[in-house]
């Protein structure tokens, strides 16, 4: 290739680059809808910096039992110099997760680069990256998922083009890397599992790396996290104690492995049929039928290949089988994490389409991204309207943001810091021994924020008191919100008048602000 056209491929790589992230500012705050995960992260980096201290917990839960820890310091830390530059607001805190996309698509693009040995299959693997649903979820949510699948691009680009490297200095380097996504979110134990199956393929199978390459690896990365638990203990000295507990409470993470793997079939199941409790699942039928088939006839191509590219499919498919094999020793089948899977597909995808006939070739691309990107437009279009603005729009018009609140988590982007005590604070009350007139006063809380989902909740009982905890007080409140408050408005939303994702655009959901009387 000539120095012109190199220089031609890089200013259109550019220019992609600078136009995708253009479109998804028009939409970022806008899809997906907010979760109170996004707003419980950043929530808590805003207190972090405010009581210039990563050892607080969330301003927000008094009552919630909350431990702190440096498991996601990084996250944090990231997240503080945002708000530190920008200010805090739901569009900066996605914008992390926007430049992080970015740089997967990047890092997507060398890695396939380098395995297939050729820029135009890069390209086509990463614009199919860029316009699925599931990854442009991710790039959008402010939760850490799209750091990670960041770290697991890159590193696998570096591991591949520096396989054949003497010395340990790479491996140092990666497990740096992966040692330091432990700051990120746990599950960086996911995507460290996949680099120390490709090391044992090459040990055992193609003799390009040894025994001590991994040995290296693994005790750098094992090393960052005695750090973590290190630092996590000097901020709770119970905290081995206190985060199994939570583990096992929130998630149930100590289930024998057995019970883990037959979750497996369940979690794709209700990925493919967006079963869900408040978080988004996009529609991933497609994406699942045209994995599978990628799989299954990448599968079958390998049986006939040899070389280079052979080693480098079999070692997406091992990240594949390990990425797997994590989520089932953590045990925690969140419907984030699937990402994570998602660029080792569409390389198989790709693998799949350039081993066919040249006529097939070009009809199954032409096929496949427009499938894709019909699939992916339809699925973003109805979030068109930007709700989430005028759902504080509303509150604003009559509570002022430095007033102390009962309300959901999602309204946190409003209120000052502190301000905001969430819900979920009161399925504690008995433990407290306290009522929910004493909760109230003894916080000084001016407004209550009332969703109609409450009511819901109660009446479905007790299907939904994962959300919430068992509303005991339930009673006591709807008295207390009669008896001591005055109604001061009232207006519905759709979509953040209810966290369950099944029952949102159902109807118009009603939401009442009710001003507390002093006592």
């Amino acid at each position: 290739m000539t120095k012109q056209k190199q220089l031609h491929k890089k200013y259109l790589l550019y220019a992609f680059f600078i136009g995708y992230f253009l479109l998804n500012t028009i939409f970022l705050t806008r899809f997906p809808f907010i979760h109170s995960d996004e707003s419980w992260l950043s929530g808590l980096s805003r207190n972090m910096l405010e009581n210039k201290s990563f050892s607080v917990t969330e301003s927000f839960y008094d009552l919630k039992i909350r431990n702190p820890h440096a498991i996601k310091i990084l996250f944090h830390m990231i997240q503080v110099l945002f708000i530190q530059c920008f200010g805090y607001s739901l569009f900066n805190m996605r914008m992390i997760s926007l430049l992080f996309g970015l740089l997967s698509l990047g890092y997507m693009y060398k890695l396939s680069a380098y395995i297939f040995n050729s820029s135009k299959w890069a390209v086509l693997a990463m614009l199919l990256l860029s316009m699925d649903i599931q990854f442009i979820y991710a790039s959008h949510f402010a939760r850490q998922e799209i750091l990670l699948v960041c770290v697991l691009s890159y590193g696998l680009y570096f591991m591949f083009s520096r396989m054949d490297e003497k010395g340990y200095k790479k491996d140092l380097l990666l497990g740096v890397l992966v040692g330091l996504s432990i700051g990120l979110h746990p599950n960086s134990f996911v995507i460290a599992l996949p680099f120390g199956l490709i090391y044992l393929y090459h040990i055992c199978l193609t003799k390009r790396t040894h025994l001590m390459n991994l040995l290296l690896y693994a005790f750098t990365v094992v090393g960052f996290a005695a750090g973590f638990v290190l630092l996590s203990i000097s901020f709770d000295p119970n905290f081995i104690r206190n985060y199994m507990a939570y583990g096992q409470s929130e998630f149930e993470v100590l289930q024998p492995i057995s019970s883990k793997i037959l979750q497996v079939k369940y979690y794709y199941l209700k990925l493919f049929y967006q079963v869900s409790g408040t978080y988004y699942t996009p529609n991933i039928k497609l994406q699942a039928i045209l994995f599978l088939s990628a799989l299954f006839f990448s599968t079958i191509i390998l049986f006939r290949r040899k070389g280079r590219e052979k080693e480098n499919i079999l070692s997406i498919l091992l990240g594949i089988f390990a990425v797997n094999g994590g989520n089932i020793i953590i045990g925690r089948y969140n419907q984030t994490s699937v990402i994570f899977l998602f660029p080792l597909f569409y390389i198989l995808v790709i693998y799949a389409v350039k081993n066919l006939p040249m006529l097939y070739r070009r009809l199954s691309v032409g096929i496949i991204f427009f499938l894709i990107l019909m699939a992916t437009t339809m699925q973003i279009l109805p979030f068109a309207n930007p709700t989430y603005d005028q759902y504080i729009a509303e509150i604003s018009k009559v509570v002022p943001s430095d007033s102390v609140v009962l309300a959901n988590l999602n309204t946190e982007y409003y209120f000052e810091n502190g301000k905001l005590y969430d819900y979920r604070n009161l399925a504690f009350l008995k433990n407290h021994e306290m009522d929910f007139e004493e909760y109230i006063y003894k916080n000084q809380i001016q407004y209550i924020i009332y969703p109609e989902e409450m009511d819901f909740i109660y009446d479905t009982r007790p299907v939904w008191y994962g959300l919430y905890g068992n509303l005991v007080y339930y009673e006591e409140m709807k008295a207390f919100l009669t008896q001591k408050c005055d109604k001061v408005y009232e207006f519905t939303d759709s979509v953040y008048g209810i966290r369950i994702v099944r029952y949102m655009s159902t109807k118009d959901w009603k939401i009442k602000i009710y001003k507390v009387r002093d006592n």
